[in-house]
């Protein structure tokens, strides 16, 4: 096997986990999977770019990127499936630092990148072939899709102004990302001229990997969705109509809605008809990512400070390690939720 993209995403995420997680983990992060360990990892590791970016992803791949970042001794084994870079392989890693997709955010829009993509990719189109004076057959057969795209359209009204402006706004944020990644998402778009390309058939043609181009891809649109959302691109702004990502999962929005009624966790268990380990899980993934949630009725000022104190100390955030550290005087939701709130304050300065 020769160096691969996996092998670079896959270092990237070692270099982040510092041997305290599995390949398993990756995975997770990968794939997106809605665990509360997952969801604490992406955040406690700083990954959140990686989260549900590569769907498809199997663990034979991550496996044989493992197998290959060993055998170049930029990895060496260091539990059960867990690795940890080399002097080596951060040296080779940092000088790929080029190929990491620096406007891309999985944690956000992972859930809604592809309706975005949807609408925007037909409302092209459609200007297109009606400028153009053709007929032709929707790239996008999604009904709810063709239904906002024909409202929003009905709504604009000028046609040759709008298609100025999505024109204008468009080269204007492909140029603040980086010249592949701006060529890839340009041969993803469907004219009347030319129908838009797969990552297979772009890859083909720039002969890189599949894997690659998707990333390519992925970076330039969670940057044009990140302008829209910000209000920093009024021309596709409106193509975020309801579409905002949510901070938090269903279940644990709808824990949050409970304790902002003041039940306590054994209330709110009972209620949901829950175990209060998910009860906890819900509270961790509140206090990640929601800057106004206060840990302080759950865990004591001077033992948060404690746990501070220790996972700095040690350089980890192996819970075992800190409580072990702290004479087991903390519980491991102390820890967690401690941990989770640190990192919500760094994501959010």
């Amino acid at each position: 096997m020769q160096h691969s993209y996996a092998s670079f995403l896959l270092a990237w995420c070692l270099r982040q986990f510092r041997g305290e997680r599995t390949l398993a983990a990756a995975y997770h992060l990968f794939s997106g999977k809605k665990s509360a360990q997952t969801l604490q990892d992406s955040k406690w590791f700083q990954l959140e770019p990686f989260f549900g970016a590569w769907k498809n992803v199997t663990m034979s791949s991550l496996e044989a990127a493992a197998g290959w970042l060993a055998e170049q001794r930029l990895a060496m084994v260091v539990g059960d499936r867990a690795y940890r870079l080399t002097e080596a392989g951060e040296g080779w890693l940092s000088e790929r630092e080029a190929l990491f997709p620096r406007h891309m955010n999985g944690w956000r829009y992972h859930e809604v990148e592809l309706p975005f993509w949807q609408r925007l990719s037909l409302i092209g189109q459609t200007l297109s072939n009606l400028n153009a004076g053709r007929r032709f057959a929707p790239i996008c057969r999604d009904e709810r899709t063709l239904r906002w795209v024909k409202r929003y359209l009905m709504d604009k009204g000028g046609r040759a102004a709008l298609t100025r402006e999505l024109y204008e706004e468009l080269l204007r944020l492909l140029a603040a990302v980086s010249e592949e990644a701006a060529l890839v998402f340009t041969l993803r778009l469907t004219s009347a001229d030319r129908i838009g390309w797969t990552a297979e058939q772009i890859a083909a043609h720039l002969q890189k990997e599949a894997l690659y181009v998707e990333f390519l891809f992925r970076d330039a649109l969670h940057y044009i969705m990140a302008e829209a959302e910000a209000g920093r691109s009024p021309a596709l702004a409106e193509l975020m109509d309801g579409l905002a990502p949510v901070a938090l999962t269903q279940s644990a929005q709808k824990t949050y809605e409970w304790l902002q009624k003041g039940k306590t966790i054994e209330e709110i268990a009972a209620i949901r008809r829950l175990k209060r380990s998910t009860i906890e899980d819900h509270l961790v993934e509140i206090a990640a990512n929601v800057p106004a949630f206060s840990i302080a009725p759950f865990v004591a000022a001077e033992k948060a400070a404690a746990v501070q104190a220790a996972a700095k100390t040690l350089g980890t955030r192996k819970l075992k390690q800190i409580r072990d550290a702290l004479g087991g005087a903390v519980s491991y939701f102390e820890i967690r939720l401690v941990l989770a709130k640190e990192v919500g304050r760094w994501m959010k300065s």
